[in-house]
């Protein structure tokens, strides 16, 4: 095992087991890594000593930048001072109770008076007192039976977390639906009636769908597909086609992401069968537009087209058998869907700019019924439609009204969506507005 810097200057060992930093390290994700370490007084300079890297990758890192390769990770973690077995990268335990001192239920109440007089008057905390604050995790007790009122609670929480993410992006929700996993599976565990058993299963494999979701949108490929796996089999479990083609999408929509079209077609030809299966025209529209963008994005165009047909003719079969809430595919949807794929198709084929433009003012005309960052996507696309088509003025106006809101959103997706607008601002070098764009765009 080969370290760099002195070992005495790595991080409180403690840091280790903070909930936010456990996930992370679960994940491998050492950009939330670092931006962790940054928030409890580690430097980037520090950091770079410890992990042998250079100060401007490690600045890359915790910018947004991530790590794949071994190597690379078994240096971070041995230069930090992290066990192997937290980041996998070894098979040991990732818990050693023999090394790891028991945390008192109750603080001491003269100790723990004494570290409150002293937070109050200002005193610096040492080690020892951070410890007397820290909370073991410990996993809240689930109940001996379940019922109706606890699938309920469950669903409507994760409603909640579903509309936080579509408003604020995945990685403003991500550790709290991660967390809730764990209470949601216990559930399971307890006793229930096979009624119950279907109704958990089936909001369960929504709650695993948005920690896949939240995941791809941070940047998580490899935890979105598994989370999303797990949703596909919690929902075969359930007996549920809808929830089973809405997992199958997503698979799709992240294998789109990446440019593994093989398996994107593959995955949503698998969707697609299940949705026919749930005889929801939503479903079916929704995995139908899905597969067009994938269409678009390999440079298939009248694939694209034809496919886009199909799913507005697959949104008029109206039916009760309605997409779990909060989630939902409606013709204004499908509208800016086809306004996102036209700016697709637009940045290799020019003459699409003007289907584009129509189509995407249409949908954001109908602001009032737009979750914060599907609007942001949609006048992304929209601003980089009239930059491509000419019209560098509107492109401009709508691209700083852009930029205002991709501060309040947490999603790499929306970031790759501001990356193809900068590149537009390129059509346009002698534009004011324009270069000024291309200055504020991160």
């Amino acid at each position: 095992m080969s370290t760099w810097g002195n070992p005495n200057d790595r991080p409180d060992p403690a840091i280790w087991d903070h909930p936010v930093m456990r996930s992370a390290l679960a994940e491998r994700d050492i950009v939330t890594v670092y931006r962790t370490l940054k928030r409890h007084g580690v430097s980037q300079r520090r950091i770079a000593h410890l992990t042998g890297q250079a100060q401007p990758e490690v600045s890359a890192i915790a910018r947004g930048r991530q790590v794949l390769t071994y190597d690379v990770l078994a240096r971070i973690a041995d230069g930090l001072g992290i066990p192997r077995g937290l980041m996998g990268l070894a098979h040991t335990p990732t818990v050693e109770p023999s090394t790891r001192e028991a945390v008192p239920t109750v603080p001491d109440r003269r100790e723990f008076m004494g570290l409150l007089a002293k937070i109050a008057m200002g005193a610096t905390l040492t080690t020892a007192d951070l410890a007397l604050l820290s909370s073991p995790a410990v996993a809240t007790p689930a109940p001996s039976r379940v019922g109706a009122t606890e699938v309920d609670q469950l669903r409507e929480l994760t409603r909640v977390l579903w509309t936080q993410e579509q408003q604020l992006g995945g990685g403003a929700v991500r550790d709290a639906v991660i967390a809730q996993l764990g209470w949601a599976r216990s559930l399971l565990n307890a006793a229930h009636t096979d009624q119950v058993d279907h109704q958990l299963r089936a909001v369960l494999s929504d709650l695993l769908a948005l920690a896949g979701w939240a995941s791809q949108g941070v940047g998580l490929s490899g935890a979105a597909l598994r989370y999303t796996g797990q949703a596909l089999a919690t929902a075969r479990q359930a007996d549920d086609p809808m929830r089973e083609a809405l997992a199958l999408n997503q698979i799709g929509r992240i294998y789109t992401h990446s440019r593994h079209y093989t398996e994107a077609n593959n995955a949503f030809t698998l969707a697609t069968l299940s949705a026919d299966q749930s005889n929801s025209g939503e479903t079916q529209a929704l995995v139908l537009a899905s597969h067009a963008r994938a269409h678009a994005d390999s440079g298939h165009p009248f694939r694209a087209v034809d496919t886009l047909i199909r799913a507005e003719s697959a949104l008029t079969n109206t039916d009760d058998n309605l997409l779990p809430q909060p989630r939902t595919y409606t013709s204004t949807l499908l509208t800016g869907e086809t306004g996102l794929i036209y700016t697709t198709l637009a940045t290799r084929q020019p003459a699409y700019a003007t289907q584009a433009i129509d189509t995407l003012t249409a949908a954001t005309n109908q602001s009032h019924t737009l979750r914060a960052k599907r609007l942001a996507f949609l006048l992304t696309d929209l601003a980089t439609a009239h930059l491509t088509g000419g019209d560098p003025d509107t492109g401009a106006q709508l691209g700083h009204q852009v930029a205002d809101m991709a501060s309040h959103i947490r999603s790499n997706r929306l970031a790759e969506r501001l990356d193809i607008l900068r590149a537009a601002t390129d059509l346009h070098p002698t534009n004011p507005q324009v270069i000024e764009l291309g200055h504020r765009l991160p």
